[in-house]
């Protein structure tokens, strides 16, 4: 019989090479997300991000309890070589048949494996965590064996799909797997012709957008209707807050993981935000594709290091904003438009807990990328950039009356 404490240590360490696999494949869909390109796609891959940092936190926990005192520091960069190859992806549905194709299938085996080997008692705790990341993850593939099969429209398209496919499980086998203890020292080669094209410079959408470089002009104020509808395309354009998220989940290394988990977090806000806005549109009759979309937000932060980035997003945009939420959360209330008043007042509670975590995680990027001004010298340059920049003329707006 196998020495307990080995025992156990194998188990531990399989639960850690999974933790940090769910990790990175969120930060590896955060890298991706402004490269998908079908937006229903879109907003699907952000609540999987966020549902992948749930489950790592989860296993964190159990570790925790399992009297592993530093459960990110266990394992090697097996997860981290095979994000990075991941990432070099040649398309969209490349990207999503060797993610959840390949990768989600071998995590499944790996927690299935986990569930087999526990004794029922004495690691009950165990259970009902991998039992619910289990059913996750099989509702990820389910999902994406359907997605990837109506996204694949040639025969060019699925040929590409099975090589990379392919290609990520020789990645996997040479990490040793998912729950595997070394590294393995020899990756495949880089398929021909193929570059990562991480970090995206510019966000993807379907043809069925009508793109422009503004977000839209505000309407009079004696135009009610033209004022909700201008609000709310607008909340439908923050997927390019997400978007810049994602790019900074993915872009940033060596911070400590709650920042990953709280900047997941945020990244999956702000694509709710534009979910919440296509749906009140929706019940006032229109779509989100009837009005001018612009991707030009993202484009001009990409311009940016991710501190300025996430200090921009934080102590600007999203600070600059609460005088214009209030203002028109009375004035729904006013005109007894209860559903808008309740949308703008979920905004405000979300947006007053990003701006809290501006707080603590600014500074800490500032030690990450040696900045030696202070946050006020760095928030004025990042509401000066908005100032000059931002597609929105709200936030233009906001920034120059500071």
């Amino acid at each position: 019989m196998t020495d307990p404490k080995t025992a156990l240590r194998r188990r531990t360490d399989a639960l850690a090479h999974l933790q940090a696999h769910e990790t990175w494949s969120a930060r590896l869909l955060g890298g991706w997300l402004p490269g998908i390109v079908d937006w229903d796609v879109k907003h699907t891959v952000a609540q999987q991000l966020w549902e992948n940092l749930q489950h790592a936190r989860e296993l964190r926990t159990r570790l925790w309890e399992l009297r592993i005192g530093d459960p990110d520091r266990q394992v090697g960069f097996a997860p981290e070589r095979a994000a990075r190859a991941m990432g070099a992806a040649p398309s969209d549905v490349a990207f999503l048949a060797g993610l959840h194709l390949v990768w989600t299938p071998a995590t499944i085996e790996a927690y299935q494996q986990l569930l087999d080997d526990a004794h029922p008692i004495q690691d009950g705790p165990s259970l009902p965590v991998l039992r619910r990341i289990v059913e996750a993850k099989r509702r990820q593939h389910a999902w994406a064996h359907t997605t990837v099969e109506a996204m694949i429209v040639s025969g060019t398209a699925r040929r590409e799909v099975d090589r990379w496919m392919r290609y990520v499980r020789d990645v996997l086998d040479a990490c040793g797997g998912v729950a595997g203890s070394y590294d393995g020292s020899d990756m495949p080669d880089p398929l021909p012709g193929v570059d990562t094209p991480l970090p995206f410079l510019e966000a993807k959408r379907d043809d069925r957008f009508e793109l422009a470089l503004e977000s839209g002009i505000r309407a009079e104020p004696d135009d009610r209707l033209g004022q909700v509808l201008f609000q709310f395309a607008n909340y439908g354009a923050e997927m390019q807050a997400a978007e810049t998220l994602g790019s900074v989940l993915w872009e940033t290394g060596e911070m400590p993981w709650e920042y990953y988990f709280d900047v997941g977090r945020h990244c999956h806000d702000e694509a709710r935000h534009s979910k919440m806005g296509e749906a009140r549109l929706a019940e006032m009759g229109h779509d989100i594709r009837d009005f001018p979309h612009s991707a030009a937000n993202y484009t001009w932060r990409q311009l940016m290091d991710p501190m300025r980035r996430y200090c921009t997003l934080t102590y600007v945009i999203e600070a600059d904003s609460f005088a214009y939420k209030q203002a028109t959360y009375q004035q729904h209330l006013q005109h007894g438009d209860h559903a808008s008043a309740q949308a703008v007042l979920f905004d405000i509670a979300d947006e007053t807990m990003h701006v809290r975590w501006g707080a603590k995680w600014v500074p800490e990027l500032m030690k990450r990328y040696g900045y030696d001004g202070t946050v006020e010298q760095l928030v004025a340059e990042c509401r000066e950039r908005t100032a000059q920049n931002s597609a929105s003329p709200l936030q233009r707006e906001a920034a120059r009356a500071i």
